[in-house]
């Protein structure tokens, strides 16, 4: 499986300051060359007054991003590289190989309740670019 070791560092930017938590090793997850496509999550919320949800909102999205998230990797559909939480909004970032399944899972779990303010996209980055820059603008060595 994936591995599950995390790092959590700070950064500001133009909504207020950004909390990371970001997968250590999770490239050797792609050693494949099958989790090609990057997807991001993003989920707005009204926040306190710095931006960071709260402790309500952080119970929710961590309760119901959780449980996605096990779905997804156990499934082996997508694999959690990232979370990046302040300026109002929750933003997941995962990889995944084919997004029609990873879509689908999502809305199959989400479909079952409420509206929830969740935005989906998805860009190509087979050589996982964006984790890589996400690494070393944290420090991290890889």
């Amino acid at each position: 499986m994936f591995s599950n070791e995390w790092f959590a560092g700070e950064s500001e930017s133009d909504k207020g300051r950004i909390i990371t938590r970001g997968r250590m090793f999770a490239e050797n997850g792609n050693v494949s060359g099958a989790f090609r496509t990057r997807a991001e999550m993003q989920w707005k919320y009204k926040g306190e007054t710095d931006g960071m949800p709260s402790a309500d909102e952080t119970e929710v999205i961590d309760r119901i991003m959780n449980l996605l998230t096990e779905s997804l990797e156990r499934s082996n559909i997508a694999i959690l590289t990232a979370i990046h939480i302040g300026g109002r909004q929750a933003l997941y970032v995962y990889y995944t190989q084919e997004l029609q399944a990873f879509s689908g899972k999502v809305n199959e779990l989400l479909g079952k309740l409420p509206s929830l303010p969740i935005q989906i996209g998805a860009t190509e980055d087979p050589d996982w670019t964006d984790y890589k820059q996400m690494l070393k603008k944290f420090g991290i060595n890889h």
